[in-house]
């Protein structure tokens, strides 16, 4: 009998690696969403400073290389406060990954368990209260 792909063990960081361009970066802005926000508003605080400082408008300038230096070090905390988040629960991505292909092994057995005839299933279970 052959093993359903459904229950072959998984690896989170081959998935991950095999991901393409915009794939990985959605995967990554999914995973941390402080981080892209605090980068795109670095980058208007920026932008907002050029304009100002070829306008000839200094005190503004001034004003959002500031707000720059701020967004990138808030941009840098939640990044760091993300990632020790993800791995607050005390367990390495390899033990999760571990955990993960044993309970889907359980599974899988069980199927072929009930496939087999060893184990009754659920509707014939049903049946025999009737």
């Amino acid at each position: 009998m052959v093993v359903p792909s459904s229950f072959d063990p998984y690896d989170a960081e081959d998935a991950v690696r095999n991901l393409k361009g915009f794939q990985k970066l959605w995967y990554h802005c999914k995973q941390q969403p402080l981080v892209p926000i605090g980068v795109i508003a670095t980058c208007y605080a920026l932008t907002r400073s050029a304009i100002a400082v070829r306008g000839g408008r200094h005190k503004e300038a001034n004003k959002y290389f500031t707000a720059r230096v701020v967004l990138q070090g808030l941009t840098l905390v939640a990044l760091v406060g993300t990632s020790l988040y993800l791995q607050s629960d005390g367990k390495s991505q390899a033990e999760k990954n571990a955990e993960k292909a044993a309970r889907r092994k359980q599974l899988w057995l069980e199927e072929l368990d009930r496939q087999g005839g060893r184990l009754p299933s659920k509707s014939s279970n049903d049946d025999n209260k009737a």
